[in-house]
């Protein structure tokens, strides 16, 4: 009886095998041989798994016949490139060999910062930070803002006396703005909260009023001619909303950390003389004739 058993399995599983093999279907030939349905869906399955949708989780058969023809085709130009990598002999090369160490310390580089933030920004953390966010912005307020960025003071001043004259912030802002971001959007960066921009920038638009153009506000990224398009109070994120940012933001952090520990143990001195400070880098801001 056992043996019976053990006959009827293997040919059940043998029938089962023979299903799959079929319905692996040949989907083109090229002089590398056939190209079945499961060689492309193994292959590109990193591709597919970047897709929005729901076409990570598809079979081949369930994809549009015009995705199908465009995998099929990568697949395949993707093999013909290999062998013609082959023939050439490109992956001995010297040049080739260069380009291939330097890029696999920078995956090597990058793993070991991706397993550092794994192992040290944590659920536990971002809820503590979630929870500081929530108190923070209770009560407070948040501003809609535009901005115009330009590289000098100089030019700054010409684009606030033009404002001054009656042109509109929006069209200036289109024309002139270095901050490729938002100048498509008449300079509008959104709501702002404390702690969210450059203290320089943050510290004026929120003391600003609704309407109010500020004199040039110098950063780190040049000269800002501000405009505050609206106060409302804090709107407070849902944790979801919230966890990417929070995660970035701990992910930096704890970069920093790690890569400043490793200097400070490996006694990293810089040799390299401070340029002087010339009278530009030691000017303020001047926030006369603010409107």
């Amino acid at each position: 009886m056992k043996r019976t058993s053990i006959v009827f399995l293997s040919a059940s599983l043998l029938a089962l095998a023979s299903i799959a093999f079929a319905e692996d279907k040949v989907v083109a030939t090229y002089k590398g041989g056939e190209v079945t349905e499961s060689q492309i869906m193994k292959e590109l399955q990193p591709f597919l798994a970047n897709q929005n949708g729901g076409d990570k989780n598809k079979s081949f058969s369930e994809f549009d016949p015009k995705l199908q023809e465009n995998l099929v085709r990568n697949y395949i130009d993707m093999k013909l490139l290999e062998q013609e990598a082959v023939k050439s002999g490109i992956e001995s090369s010297k040049e080739f060999q260069d380009k291939l160490n330097q890029a696999k310390k920078q995956l090597i580089n990058q793993e070991l910062i991706e397993q550092h933030v794994k192992a040290n920004v944590t659920e536990k953390m971002i809820s503590a930070e979630y929870d500081k966010l929530a108190a923070n912005l209770k009560g407070k307020e948040e501003v809609k803002v535009s901005h115009i960025l330009l590289p000098t003071e100089k030019e700054a001043l010409k684009v606030k006396n033009r404002l001054n004259k009656g042109e509109k912030f929006v069209k200036l802002a289109k024309e002139l703005s270095k901050d490729e971001g938002s100048k498509a959007n008449g300079g509008e960066i959104g709501y702002i909260i404390p702690g969210q921009l450059v203290p320089e920038f943050e510290e004026k638009a929120l003391s600003m009023k609704v309407n109010e153009i500020s004199a040039p506000v110098r950063t780190q990224f040049g000269w800002h001619v501000i405009m505050v398009l609206d106060k409302r109070p804090a709107q407070i994120p849902s944790k979801e909303e919230a966890t990417p940012g929070i995660t970035n933001k701990l992910s930096r952090e704890a970069v920093v950390k790690y890569i400043a520990d490793l200097e400070s143990k490996s006694d990293v001195k810089i040799l390299i003389p401070k340029p002087p400070v010339s009278n530009e880098d030691t000017k303020k801001p001047n926030d006369k004739n603010d409107k």
